[in-house]
C-alpha cells in the first residue's frame, strides 16, 4: 500500500543491467495499477481510486545500462557508475566521467561502491 501511494500517479523510470529485472519488476508495479488500466475502471470509482491505483506510466532502458552504454560509449545521458554483483563491480562509459560521490569520513570525490 505504501509503494502504490508514494507511486501513485507517477511517472516511474526503471533500469538494471541487462533488462531482465526491470522486466520481473515492472510486471509488478503494472498490476499496482491493473486494476485502472487504460481508464477501465468501474463507473463507481472515485477520482482518489484511480490516483492511489499505481504509476501512470512505466518505461525501461531497454537492454538495461549494458545495451545503453554498448550504444552510447560516450555516456550519452548516463552519469556516474552502475554498481554491479559480480567481479566487474561497476558499469560505467568509456569515457570516464568525474565522481558523483564523495568519501563520507574525509570528503574527497569518490564513487567506488564495495
Amino acid at each position: 500500500p505504501e509503494t502504490r501511494e508514494r507511486l501513485a500517479g507517477k511517472r516511474v523510470l526503471m533500469y538494471c543491467t541487462g533488462g531482465i529485472r526491470c522486466e520481473r519488476a515492472s510486471a509488478l508495479l503494472s498490476e499496482l495499477s491493473s486494476s485502472c488500466a487504460g481508464g477501465a475502471c468501474p463507473a463507481q470509482a472515485t477520482q482518489d481510486a484511480v490516483a492511489s491505483a499505481g504509476p501512470k506510466e512505466i518505461v525501461m532502458v531497454r537492454g538495461g545500462v549494458e545495451r545503453y552504454l554498448r550504444t552510447f560509449p560516450d555516456g550519452g545521458y548516463w552519469a556516474g557508475a552502475n554498481y554491479l554483483f559480480d567481479r566487474r563491480f561497476e558499469q560505467r562509459p568509456l569515457k570516464r566521467q568525474a565522481p558523483l560521490g564523495s568519501c563520507a569520513l574525509c570528503g574527497v570525490p569518490c564513487d567506488l561502491y564495495r
